[in-house]
């Protein structure tokens, strides 16, 4: 698969439906902060991050229905 150029990457993300470019947004947190602690000097766990994530993105478990707006 060739290389896109700078100008296909962008028309390529903007003709991605705004969920799913939220989603790759929220995918790539977890690097995001691994990179930038690390170029400080303070590395994390990437797994770890990626862990959070997750843990955050799942609604909790509760026995009550959640209420209509």
């Amino acid at each position: 698969m060739p290389l896109m150029d700078w100008k296909q990457a962008i028309e390529r993300w903007r003709s991605l439906p705004p969920e799913e470019r939220a989603r790759i947004r929220r995918r790539r947190i977890p690097l995001n902060v691994a990179e930038s602690m690390a170029f400080e000097g303070e590395p994390v766990d990437l797994a770890a991050m990626e862990a959070e994530l997750v843990r955050l993105e799942t609604p909790p478990a509760t026995s009550k229905p959640a209420l209509a707006s």
